[in-house]
């Protein structure tokens, strides 16, 4: 199916679970796409992938109730998480859950034998903004998250695309400063190189460097949201910090641009909700970087959309 599809009629009630290092959200959907419900919790941090699904189907049961609902009345679940997650449902590439790499569907038919879709949560996302959010009617989208990292995800012809073994999109690892490296081999368990300078972390870490460098006081504790403000009110060393986040960062739009020649550009994140100043910034740039335009917009659904995504993936939207 193509984005911006209803939800089959007759399917009855889905739910969406974007689980977060912190927090999770749960949407409950009903069968004509109505958002019902939209809860978030604090994430059980428990070191157990079984603990935690016997936390997490607990309190979906509870929730459940308050509509006069059973998970035996629900057609399906959705659930995205913060790495990467194969066809099979196989985890990896988590460092924000304390669980170690392996498939989770077994752990989720203790308590759900029906429809399951797992997948990355920036995934979810997308299908969340393609559903009800900003990119609505879109065939050829990219949302870039830029949070305390970057995540990417892509729609193409209509339909997501997870890459072959479920990593499509991790655009955190993309390189536009070979210098950068020093010869070394990229650290497919550190940030990636694109991320350690345009995602909110470090965005942080150029700002002590940057404020040490000039002995400025408080470079021991300023971050990424105290930068942005300042870029936002014109002051001039928060725009010096910025720089080269915004040209890395447009650099990257640009050569995406070129090789998949999306129509929409979607920011989202900490960092892109910080206000209009961070998105337009990014917009007048990236046409130094192609030659094709783009329109680029600031995600619409905030928080909300990988747990409304997880639901669209739940009643099989963007599926053929």
């Amino acid at each position: 199916m193509e984005a911006g599809m209803d939800i089959q009629k007759g399917m009855g009630h889905v739910v969406g679970i974007d689980v977060g290092g912190t927090k999770t959200m749960v949407c409950i959907a009903s069968a004509d796409g109505d958002v019902k419900l939209l809860e978030k919790w604090e994430t059980s941090q428990h070191g157990k992938p079984e603990l935690f699904f016997e936390w997490l189907f607990d309190g979906l049961k509870s929730l459940l109730a308050k509509m006069d609902l059973t998970l035996d009345q629900i057609s399906g679940v959705g659930i995205g998480f913060p790495g990467v997650i194969s066809q099979g449902g196989k985890l990896s590439h988590a460092p924000a859950l304390p669980w170690p790499e392996g498939d989770l569907l077994p752990y989720i038919r203790q308590y759900y034998q029906g429809h399951v879709k797992l997948g990355n949560d920036v995934n979810m996302a997308l299908l969340g903004e393609c559903w009800q959010g900003a990119a609505q009617g879109k065939r050829h989208v990219l949302l870039l998250t830029v949070g305390t990292g970057i995540g990417g995800a892509m729609l193409l012809n209509g339909m997501l695309y997870e890459g072959a073994g479920g990593a499509a999109g991790e655009a955190g690892y993309a390189i536009v400063d070979l210098p950068a490296l020093n010869g070394k081999p990229l650290d497919g368990d550190a940030f990636g190189p694109l991320e350690s300078v345009t995602s909110g972390t470090g965005i942080g870490a150029l700002a002590r460097a940057y404020y040490k460098d000039k002995a400025m006081s408080g470079s021991d504790s300023v971050g990424a949201p105290q930068v942005l403000q300042g870029a936002i009110a014109g002051d001039a060393d928060a725009l010096a910090i910025m720089e080269k986040p915004l040209q890395h960062m447009a650099a990257f739009i640009g050569s995406a641009t070129s090789l998949l020649n999306p129509e929409l550009v979607l920011l989202g994140g900490g960092v892109a909700d910080s206000g209009e100043y961070y998105v337009k910034e990014i917009a007048e740039r990236v046409p130094s970087f192609t030659p094709f335009h783009v329109d680029i917009r600031r995600a619409g659904l905030g928080n909300k959309a990988g747990a409304i995504g997880a639901a669209a993936a739940a009643a099989r939207i963007f599926e053929q």
